[in-house]
């Protein structure tokens, strides 16, 4: 008889936790979600050394691999940095700021990061959550009453992309205009147009979204988001690079397509793709997110609960990171956390490789594929 009664209490158990998780799950209609990494793949604090070089051997490999890369593409000019745990860094500059005024990068040069911004933004979000100042749960309603379903949208499903709020540069006004754009004028792009559908229902990637975090922190903060980043970012870390953008940044390796220079305002999307730095920067400041110098792992480890899928195989979202899962693409047993981002003629990447536990980020002024870029160092790497 008290078997049988363990035995009907671990059935309600189960049958509790499955309940949960369907009711936690159940406005959902997307597709299948993957599995939250282990916590044990995020890497240890004493790893990285930013002060040495790699061995003359795999400095070399990796210096002919970009000149082949330069060569096969045709790049306009790169900034790329790798860590490799206890060995060092290697890191490049090179190419044009401008090839049509011949301006060379150098180690001034800044580029132009896109929706990597978007792990920064969710990064001070997570700080203000720790200290108490914000809550996952809070209601955009709170800050911006006149969105449609703001008392539904909470600041977790902003930073997920779960949201449906319309983003503003799929509007081609936006998305193929010069001209500056002011929040105000973005958010009116997005009220203007109805959600794609109610909160939590499906994944959709919006920069609206990033553009309402972003201001939000300056609501609680009483600061520009450009402070922000630099009181709880820039200077703690010592990224005397990483900064957000403004109307004419100094030193930006221009964008390019072939020999002509593209000119665009990289300040406009605040929040969702505003950030410039070189790559040692990014990645160090990479390094410090995931070894729990930012915010604890604890809440690093949750920024990937839940990850949907998103446009392209492989690649997984969670509250402002990514997951790249090379099973998916490749049938090859590994898997990347960090963060793309892209316009028409710039490409960007930092990501942490879980295997080696190296990190790697890459700007291109150029419409490059910056991931298969990543993708070739890394193999020398793996040698």
């Amino acid at each position: 008889m008290k078997n049988k009664f363990i035995l009907i209490l671990i059935l309600l158990s189960i049958i509790s936790s499955i309940t949960n998780k369907v009711i936690a799950q159940k406005n959902y209609k997307g597709g299948t979600k993957h599995m939250q990494p282990e916590i044990e793949s995020l890497p240890n604090e004493t790893i990285y050394i930013f002060d040495k070089r790699l061995n003359d051997t795999l400095e070399i490999k990796l210096n002919q691999k970009i000149d082949e890369l330069f060569g096969k593409y045709d790049i306009a000019g790169i900034t790329a940095t790798i860590l490799i745990p206890k060995k060092g860094i290697w890191e490049t500059n090179r190419g044009f700021i401008s090839k049509p005024e011949n301006i060379v990068i150098d180690s001034s040069s800044v580029f132009y990061w896109a929706s990597v911004s978007k792990l920064i933004t969710s990064t001070i979000i997570h700080q203000l959550v720790s200290e108490g100042s914000l809550s996952f749960d809070d209601k955009l309603s709170k800050w911006y009453p006149n969105i449609q379903y703001s008392k539904k949208i909470t600041i977790e499903q902003l930073l997920t992309h779960t949201n449906g709020i319309y983003s503003f540069n799929s509007d081609s006004t936006i998305h193929f205009s010069n001209k500056h754009f002011n929040p105000d004028e973005l958010l009116n792009v997005a009220k203007s147009k109805k959600n794609l559908f109610k909160p939590s229902e499906y994944w959709s990637y919006t920069n609206t979204g990033y553009l309402l975090l972003a201001l939000i922190t300056e609501k609680i903060e009483s600061k520009t988001f450009s402070q922000i980043i630099k009181d709880r970012i820039s200077e703690p870390l010592n990224l005397k690079s990483l900064k957000t953008a403004t109307e004419n940044s100094l030193n930006l390796a221009l964008a390019h397509n072939k020999d002509s220079v593209k000119h665009k305002d990289y300040s406009v999307p605040l929040g969702a793709g505003n950030m410039i730095s070189n790559s040692k920067d990014m990645a160090i400041f990479l390094s410090a997110l995931l070894t729990g110098k930012i915010i604890p792992i604890k809440d690093v480890h949750n920024m990937m609960k839940d990850l949907y899928p998103m446009f392209d195989k492989g690649q997984y979202y969670g509250k402002g990171i990514m997951l790249y899962d090379f099973n998916d693409v490749n049938q090859t047993d590994n898997s990347w956390i960090g963060h793309s981002g892209g316009t028409e003629n710039y490409k960007a990447i930092v990501a942490y490789d879980i295997q080696t536990k190296a990190i790697i980020t890459i700007s291109i002024n150029e419409n490059i594929p910056v991931e298969a870029v990543a993708y070739k160092l890394m193999e020398l790497i793996n040698e």
